[in-house]
């Protein structure tokens, strides 16, 4: 009897283990089949909410967006350390000090939820 409810309870565990993995993944397949100017627009969106762009700031950001875009071509290709540290450049050029300050914060936040992410999955990967 004890056998069957551990069983039991292993089985509820596994399926609902690999329902959490399937919503990740799924998320991450529906960013990966956006076009590049979907994901810009994306982008764009979370940044004017985030940072209260105004409608200057917004057709400004836009811009480079699509001059990013248009350099990469097919979005295929990664921008560079270089690349980015340019975008970053313009981009805080753009905002006010206030609205720089915030996006410091949040892109720092980003960084450390992708970190913890990548330590994660090598914790998974060293489990298999």
């Amino acid at each position: 009897m004890k056998k069957l409810i551990v069983a039991a309870f292993l089985v509820v565990g596994f399926t609902t283990f690999a329902q959490v993995e399937k919503k990740e993944n799924a998320k991450k397949e529906t960013m990966e089949k956006m076009s590049p100017a979907e994901r810009s627009q994306m982008a764009l969106k979370r940044m004017t909410k985030n940072l209260s762009l105004n409608e200057a700031q917004q057709k400004q950001v836009s811009a480079l967006f699509s001059e990013e875009e248009a350099k990469r071509g097919d979005g295929q290709t990664k921008p560079t350390k270089e690349d980015r540290k340019i975008m970053k450049d313009k981009i805080s050029k753009i905002l006010t000090p206030e609205q720089n300050a915030k996006w410091e914060k949040i892109q720092a936040e980003r960084k450390e939820k992708m970190k913890e992410r990548r330590e994660e999955k090598g914790e998974k990967s060293e489990d298999k």
